[in-house]
């Protein structure tokens, strides 16, 4: 679960799924207050830090497609379970918005919006 800062705020729920044996990544990006989730699928996956007995830190790039189109971009910097950064750029007017995680509203299938 994760939400923007400031006065209009937008949540968001994060989900991946994959199968590491086949190198296959996919997920969906579901909006606060939306009743259809958004298909995402990885674009690439890039190890930033090899620190020793801590879970290394990887930048994933996620597209969004809508209509059989890429439609924006996910950018996720994350150590275990831990989200350091989140990003979404917009395709088509290059709009950026970054995101935290938002502790308070995970719960254990969904976010608890």
């Amino acid at each position: 679960c994760l939400t923007s800062p400031g006065k209009k705020s937008i949540s968001l729920e994060f989900r991946q799924v994959g199968d590491a044996k086949v190198k296959w990544s996919a997920g969906y990006v579901l909006y606060k207050g939306s009743k259809q989730a958004i298909p995402i699928v990885l674009h690439k996956s890039e190890v930033t830090d090899q620190p020793p007995d801590r879970p290394w830190e990887f930048e994933d790039t996620w597209v969004e497609v809508i209509g059989g189109k890429v439609t924006g971009s996910y950018t996720v910097s994350h150590q275990g379970a831990n989200i350091t950064s989140f990003t979404y750029k917009s395709a088509k007017e290059g709009k950026e918005f970054s995101f935290t995680q938002d502790l308070d509203h995970i719960g254990e299938h969904a976010c608890k919006w």
